[in-house]
């Protein structure tokens, strides 16, 4: 689907807030644009069933379809990342640049996310064979910590991603990426390991 500029700025702010339900009156506040913009844009994508409205009239992202088009979303997201913060972007560079599997998922998340002066960098990468966790942790740390910045930087395999995820109200770090997080790379499988996880 080819997205408004109004659309596009309403899946960012879903996509970056996936538990979180808004009124129309919050996202027209929030973009700063008139009610009634707000209120065609977000009937469309209701309609098209990108965003989900409950009987109190609260919006939601459907975060269960339309994987490629949130990687789009995510991707966007990810551009105006690296223009603010060139050290994740040569960060982001370094590391893909020799990692050698072809599943994988890589996201910022925490603080950085919604602050410009953040302590560390929070970066979580997630690959599909729990045998190589140790390895590409050590190849993780070699490449942070030729940077001048702080990262906390942890790998870990899909089904811990799917143990943490089912776990609805526990506080841990799949959990804290839902409302905070930028994914640089792979998510469509970030989507598909949440719907597959919270059926």
């Amino acid at each position: 689907m080819a997205f408004t500029k109004t659309q596009l700025g309403i899946m960012e702010i879903f996509a970056s807030h996936i538990t979180e339900r808004y009124s129309i009156n919050q996202i027209s506040k929030m973009l700063k644009k008139p009610y009634a913009l707000i209120f065609n844009s977000i009937k469309d994508l209701i309609k098209k069933e990108f965003i989900l409205k409950d009987n109190k009239g609260l919006i939601s992202l459907n975060y269960k379809n339309h994987h490629a088009e949130l990687a789009y979303i995510e991707s966007i997201r990810k551009d105006y990342l690296f223009k603010k913060n060139s050290k994740i972007k040569f960060f982001y560079e370094d590391f893909t640049k020799k990692l050698d599997i072809d599943f994988f998922t890589i996201l910022i998340f925490g603080s950085t996310v919604i602050s410009n002066n953040a302590r560390d960098i929070d970066v979580l990468v997630i690959i599909e064979n729990p045998q190589k966790v140790e390895s590409i942790q050590k190849y993780l740390n070699q490449v942070t910590g030729l940077t001048t910045s702080k990262f906390d930087a942890h790998v870990i395999a899909v089904e811990s991603v799917y143990e943490m995820f089912s776990q609805w109200e526990q506080r841990n770090v799949m959990n804290e990426t839902l409302n905070k997080h930028i994914i640089l790379f792979g998510a469509e499988n970030y989507y598909r390991m949440l719907k597959n996880a919270r059926r």
